[in-house]
């Protein structure tokens, strides 16, 4: 299972802010877990927070899709706001972030302008595609994208 896991909060603008990243734990039966505190998917930046990480695994190994955002002021400043990551790896145990690999634009002045978050990977007759919440965590709506040339 790969989760996110607060590493801590952060005063930003008056407001307690958390930090998150992606952390891995195994099971055997679905519901006694052993969590090492190992992390999958950690920073990129000293501002960078991950949140909901989605996994498939496919013949070329795992893939996860995942939100990214800044702490700073990621409410209200566009560059700031929620955008979708990318990882590969051949055991889902250890990552390598690809971020660019998986880039969705977001719209120039629609329900998906500023946020795009919290992605659910999934393929449909050899098709993958994403499902996405826009604006204000979703409040604008969501939408779905076919993905193409991952990585």
């Amino acid at each position: 299972m790969w989760y996110h896991s607060a590493t801590e909060w952060l005063q930003v603008n008056g407001r307690a802010e958390p930090r998150y990243l992606v952390r891995y734990a195994e099971s055997n039966d679905g519901f006694e877990w052993r969590r090492t505190g190992e992390i999958a998917v950690g920073y990129a930046s000293p501002d960078e927070a991950i949140a909901r990480p989605w996994v498939v695994k496919d013949e070329s190994g795992y893939r996860m899709w995942f939100s990214t955002r800044s702490i700073l002021d990621y409410r209200s400043v566009q560059q700031q706001s929620y955008r979708m990551g990318y990882a590969e790896s051949d055991d889902g145990i250890s990552w390598q972030r690809m971020d660019e690999c998986a880039q969705l634009p977001i719209s120039s002045n629609r329900w998906d302008s500023e946020m795009i978050a919290y992605p659910t990977v999934f393929d449909i007759e050899n098709r993958r595609y994403v499902l996405y919440n826009g604006n204000g965590f979703g409040a604008s709506g969501f939408g779905i994208a076919e993905l193409r040339n991952v990585a």
